[in-house]
């Protein structure tokens, strides 16, 4: 599951060029961690697939 909510990524996206660059690092940090979070949630899914598989052609 997403670990950003709805409203924290509302705020991400209403950030202005203007910005404190101090939120604007913060924004990147969640950011990253998210991408971090969606890459294993892949991986894991894509693990589980090939087991999955692997047990229907036997």
């Amino acid at each position: 599951m997403s670990e950003l909510t709805p409203g924290r990524l509302s705020e991400i996206r209403s950030l202005a060029p203007t910005a404190d660059p101090i939120d604007c690092w913060a924004a990147v940090q969640d950011l990253l961690r998210e991408r971090e979070h969606l890459i294993k949630a892949s991986a894991d899914v894509a693990e589980e697939l090939a087991q999955w598989t692997g047990e229907l052609a036997r």
